[in-house]
C-alpha cells in the first residue's frame, strides 16, 4: 500500500515559529496616568492638611453696628496609609532547565506574566471602592456550583463578572466577613451576559455545591476582601457620602476617606452626578454642567475625562452633530486611548477597567499615588530567586506598597454616574 500521511505522521517533525502570541489585555491606562504625589512619608503613613471651612466672621453692618463675631479658618488632617500588594509564583527546577530552549525561557516567562498580573489587577483597583468587592450576588445560591451576580443590565454601575478570570481563587460573604459564605472556590468558568435579556452573569466553581444570599454578599480575590486591604479605588474616592449607590448605601467606603468623616466635612465631598439609578444618555449639557461645577468649586477646569469603551462610545455618539474633524497628522497624541478626541480641549480617554455606566472627570493634579515602596522584587536578602526548603522549587513575589488619595481640592474630582451605553 502506499505511504500515506496517517503511516508517515510518526516521523514527520513540528514546525514551532516565533515567540508566544498574547490573548490577554494587560493595559491600565487610568492607573499609568496617575501622577505621583511629592507628599513623602513620615513613619507608617502620609499626612498633610486641608483647608475644609471659611472664617465665618464676615459680613456688612450698619454704621456704628457691632463688628461681625470673631471667626476661624477651618482645616483637617488627611491621612494616607499604604496598602501592601503582592503577586507571587514559583518554579521547579527541570521546568527552568527544560525551559532554555523553548517559546520562552520559563523562569522569564513566568516573572514577566506576573509583573503584568499585578498590574492588571491594579488596574482593577485603581476603579474600586477599596475594599475588594468585585461583584455583587444577585440569586440565591443554593445547592449549586454557580453564583449569579448582578450586571449593568439590572443596574448601571454593576460590574457582573468582567472582572472575575477563569482559575482565579474567591472568597464570599460581606465587607465585614469577606470569607463569611464561601471561602477558596477556585473559578471554572465565567458566563458574562452581552443582552439586557439576562440581567446576571454567573460564575461556575470547584464546589459542589455553593451557598449564598443573595444582596449583601458579595465576591473578593481571595484575602483582599475587607475595608483597607485594598487601596482606595476612584469609586471611593471620587463619592458624595448623601448620595446612594448601588449597593444601597449612602458611600461605597463609608464616612471616612483619608481619616476625614464626610458625613461632618462637607468640603471633602466628591462632584457626584447620579440619576437615582436610572441610566440615561449623557450629552453636551450634562457634560458641561460637570464642568461648570468644578469651574464654581475650585476656580479651575478639569484636564481629563476617562472612562470603559463603551461610555466614551455613547458620549461620542451622543456629541456627533457637535464633533470637529482634523487634517491627519495635526491631531494632538496622548498616551493611552484615542488620539485627538476631546471636550472643551480636555482629552477624552479610554481603559477598559473603567466602571461601566460612569465617566471620570477631574483634575490631574487631585488625584494621586502615593508610593512608600514601588513595584519591584522582593530581593532585601540580596536574591530576587528563593529555594523553597527541601524541594527543586524556587519562589518569586513582587510588591508594592502604595494607596491613592485625593492630593488637591476634592471638588476637582466628578463622577458621572448612570450613562446609558446599551441602546
Amino acid at each position: 500500500m502506499p505511504l500515506t500521511m496517517a503511516l508517515y505522521d510518526s516521523v514527520l517533525k513540528d514546525l514551532y515559529e516565533g515567540s508566544i502570541r498574547e490573548q490577554l489585555n494587560s493595559e491600565v491606562p487610568l492607573f499609568k496616568h496617575l501622577e505621583e504625589s511629592e507628599k513623602e512619608w513620615a513613619g507608617r503613613r502620609v499626612v498633610f492638611p486641608i483647608h475644609t471651612t471659611r472664617n465665618s466672621g464676615v459680613g456688612a453692618r450698619a454704621e456704628g453696628g457691632t463688628l461681625p463675631a470673631a471667626g476661624n479658618q477651618g482645616h483637617s488632617l488627611a491621612i494616607v496609609s499604604a496598602t501592601y500588594q503582592y503577586a507571587r509564583g514559583a518554579i521547579n527546577g527541570p521546568a527552568i532547565a527544560a525551559g532554555k530552549n523553548a517559546f520562552a525561557a520559563a523562569l522569564s516567562m513566568e516573572m514577566d506574566g506576573l509583573m503584568s498580573d499585578l498590574k492588571v489587577d491594579l488596574g482593577r483597583q485603581t476603579w474600586g471602592y477599596g475594599d475588594g468587592r468585585m461583584a455583587q450576588v444577585g440569586a440565591d445560591g443554593a445547592s449549586s456550583t454557580s453564583i449569579s451576580v448582578y450586571n449593568r443590565f439590572f443596574e448601571p454601575g454593576q460590574n457582573g463578572g468582567r472582572y472575575i478570570n477563569q482559575g482565579a481563587i474567591l472568597d464570599m460573604g460581606t465587607v465585614a466577613a469577606p470569607t463569611g459564605q464561601v471561602s477558596s472556590a477556585t473559578v471554572i468558568s465565567v458566563a458574562v451576559s452581552t443582552t439586557s435579556a439576562t440581567t446576571v452573569d454567573t460564575v461556575t466553581t470547584s464546589l459542589s455545591t455553593v451557598t449564598v444570599s443573595q444582596c449583601e454578599t458579595y465576591l473578593f480575590t481571595m484575602g483582599a476582601g475587607g475595608v483597607g486591604v485594598e487601596c482606595l479605588g476612584v469609586q471611593a474616592i471620587v463619592d458624595v457620602f448623601t448620595q446612594a449607590n448601588i449597593f444601597g448605601s449612602n458611600a461605597f467606603y463609608g464616612s471616612s476617606i483619608q481619616g476625614i468623616a464626610r458625613d461632618n466635612v462637607a468640603a471633602w465631598n466628591a462632584n457626584v452626578f447620579g440619576n437615582s439609578g436610572v441610566a440615561r444618555v449623557i450629552d453636551s449639557n450634562l457634560l458641561e454642567t460637570v464642568f461648570n461645577q468644578i469651574s464654581i468649586d475650585t476656580g479651575e477646569d478639569p484636564d481629563m475625562i476617562i472612562g470603559h469603551h463603551s461610555v466614551v462610545r455613547a458620549l461620542l455618539d451622543s456629541l456627533a452633530a457637535d464633533r470637529r474633524y482634523v487634517s491627519p497628522g495635526t491631531a494632538p497624541k496622548y498616551d493611552a486611548g484615542h488620539g485627538g478626541i476631546s471636550y472643551n480641549g480636555v482629552p477624552i480617554e479610554t481603559d477598559r477597567m473603567g466602571t461601566y455606566n460612569q465617566l471620570l472627570v477631574f483634575q490631574k493634579k487631585a488625584l494621586k499615588k502615593y508610593t512608600l515602596k514601588p513595584i519591584g522584587f522582593a530581593d532585601e536578602d540580596g536574591k530576587i530567586l528563593k529555594q523553597v526548603e527541601g524541594i527543586d522549587r524556587w519562589q518569586f513575589w513582587l510588591c508594592t506598597y502604595f494607596n491613592l488619595g485625593c492630593d488637591g481640592n476634592m471638588k476637582g474630582l466628578a463622577m458621572i454616574r448612570d450613562i446609558q451605553t446599551d441602546f
